[in-house]
């Protein structure tokens, strides 16, 4: 809109200076210029602030007030207006910090946060329209530099979500005082890396776990195998004192017949007799039997 009012201006001083002859062009050159410095005017005059945003009304560069979404009409030359996003936005940002052991922590941050609608007049005063680079990235780096040094390097992995709960805290008493809001869940923690050295002792230290887990299981089985041993010899022990005091009784006959019986196996004994013969007790068993029948 600026041009319209240049070319107006540049045609007004064009058509006073034609030389007389050419006066006949005078009245339209100069109609035309006036309606380009109309229009020039008129446009620089309206100000349209999209859906999502908010307009800083600055007059001579001092901030003068905020324009809500919609169609506003400022004076031309005497106010200008900075349009600031107020919809949530992402920062992500890669950081560097060290753990309460000293080991070095690379991290992927990600932010969801968003500008106080009524606030972004304040925001642009004090720290301008560049505010993620001034304000957003630093405090995302040293929030996550303040965190990490309260845990060493395996309690990061271990305990994420406490560690994301803490950074995330750090960030909104940072970003308040600017008039920015973090977002409910609106940090997220990815891709923890650590030194190459670090992470082959993580390894060895899993290993060395898993072979005392190892260990663990094989005494606990011994244990458990002294213990069914001895439990079986008292158990023995206890059969033979008692076996051994009915023999002192007029039972003792049963208990030796008992034991007998337990232990056969259905299958009747053979002999060896003195000559060197093997008799089998259940063929002469047999014989007494045809011998009864005939």
């Amino acid at each position: 809109m600026f041009t319209f009012t240049v070319l107006g201006i540049l045609l007004a001083i064009t058509s006073v200076l034609l030389p007389k002859t050419a006066v006949r062009f005078n009245i339209p050159m100069r109609i035309a210029a006036v309606l380009l410095v109309l229009i020039g005017s008129t446009g620089s005059a309206i100000v349209l602030v999209p859906a999502g945003y908010r307009g800083v009304l600055l007059q001579f560069g001092a901030v003068k007030g905020v324009l809500t979404e919609g169609i506003h009409i400022v004076m031309p030359g005497i106010n200008t207006v900075e349009q600031l996003e107020v919809r949530t936005q992402k920062e992500q940002a890669e950081a560097s910090a060290a753990s309460r052991d000293l080991q070095t922590v690379q991290c992927t941050v990600a932010l969801n946060y968003h500008v106080e609608p009524t606030s972004v007049g304040r925001l642009y005063e004090s720290v301008g329209s560049e505010y993620r680079s001034r304000i957003i990235d630093p405090a995302v780096h040293e929030s996550l530099k303040v965190v990490t040094a309260r845990y060493t390097a395996e309690d990061l992995i271990r305990l994420r979500d406490k560690v994301k709960a803490e950074v995330h805290t750090e960030l909104v008493n940072r970003l308040r005082e600017y008039h920015v809001v973090v977002e409910a869940n609106g940090v997220s923690l990815t891709n923890f890396t650590f030194s190459q050295e670090f992470n082959s002792a993580i390894e060895q230290k899993q290993v060395a776990q898993q072979m005392a887990e190892k260990q663990k299981y094989i005494l606990d089985q011994a244990k458990l195998e002294a213990t069914t041993a001895i439990t079986r010899a008292r158990g023995l022990a206890e059969s033979a004192k008692i076996n051994a005091e009915a023999f002192q009784t007029q039972g003792g006959k049963l208990v030796l017949a008992k034991d007998w019986i337990e232990k056969w196996d259905g299958h009747l004994p053979t002999v060896q007799s003195g000559s060197g013969m093997i008799i089998d007790v259940r063929e002469l068993l047999n014989v007494k039997a045809d011998k009864t029948k005939e």
